[in-house]
C-alpha cells in the first residue's frame, strides 16, 4: 500500500518528521509530496524543501520525496497511490483538514484520506512559527529537525551580527 503526504513544508517541522517517520512504518511506500499552499507565499524554495525532506528520510528505503505542482489527489492518483496522509496538530486543523478530506474525495472517490494526529509536544508547532521566529532571528533548534536547523543555523548567527 502506497501512502502519499503532502504538504508545503516550508520549512520542514519536527512535527512533519513524526508523520513521516510514523507514515514509513504503516506503509509499504511513501511518498513526500512537496506541495506549495497556492494562499502563501513560500520563504524556502520547493528545491531546499525537498533537499531537506530528502535528508531527513535518506535511511527509508521506501520513501520518496517529490515536488508537485498541481492538485494534490490528482498527483497522488498519477503516483498510484492508495491513501493520502494527513496530520492534525491539534483541533483547529480539524475544519480545514476535514474540508481538504471532502473536496479531495468529490475529486477522486477512490481516494481515502488517513489522519494522523501529532504528538502533544508538537501541538503548536507550525511552519508558519518556524518562520516568524526566523524573522525575529530567533533559534528553531526546537522546533525542526536536525538537518534544517543545521542548514539555517549559520543564517540566523550572520543575522544576529548584522
Amino acid at each position: 500500500m502506497r501512502g502519499i503526504f503532502a504538504g508545503s513544508f516550508d520549512p520542514p517541522t519536527k512535527g512533519h518528521e513524526d508523520i513521516i517517520l510514523r507514515s514509513a512504518k504503516l506503509f509499504d511506500e511513501v511518498v513526500v509530496l512537496v506541495s506549495p499552499n497556492s494562499l502563501k507565499s513560500g520563504m524556502f524554495s520547493n528545491e531546499q524543501r525537498k533537499a531537506w525532506l530528502e535528508e531527513m528520510v535518506r535511511d527509508l528505503d521506501h520513501v520518496k520525496v517529490e515536488i508537485n505542482e498541481g492538485l494534490t489527489v490528482q498527483k497522488a492518483r498519477q503516483l498510484q497511490g492508495d491513501v493520502l496522509i494527513r496530520s492534525m496538530r491539534n483541533e483547529t486543523d480539524f475544519p480545514s483538514e476535514a474540508n481538504n478530506a471532502w473536496l479531495n474525495l468529490c475529486l477522486d472517490q477512490g481516494m481515502d484520506t488517513m489522519f494522523l494526529i501529532g504528538r502533544p509536544e508538537h501541538a503548536m508547532i507550525s511552519s508558519s512559527n518556524v518562520r516568524e521566529l526566523l524573522k525575529y532571528h530567533q533559534s528553531i533548534e526546537h522546533l525542526v529537525p536536525a538537518n534544517v536547523f543545521a542548514d539555517l543555523q549559520p543564517e540566523l548567527s550572520n543575522q544576529k551580527e548584522g
